[in-house]
């Protein structure tokens, strides 16, 4: 199962994970409780999206 993910780059951690069928959109769609929490707590920091393959 492949996934999306948000990287911190500054915390080296996973923000969010989100399934790949937005991936051929280009899109990686996020709530506004969750762009709350990243303003919150990673305001300036680098992030990137990276797509991973997940074994169950």
């Amino acid at each position: 199962m492949k996934v999306q993910q948000l990287i911190c780059d500054k915390c080296k951690i996973v923000l969010l994970e989100k399934d790949s069928v937005y991936l051929e959109e280009e899109k990686f769609p996020i709530t506004s409780e969750e762009a709350k929490m990243i303003d919150k707590e990673h305001r300036g920091h680098e992030c990137h999206i990276e797509l991973v393959e997940k074994f169950s």
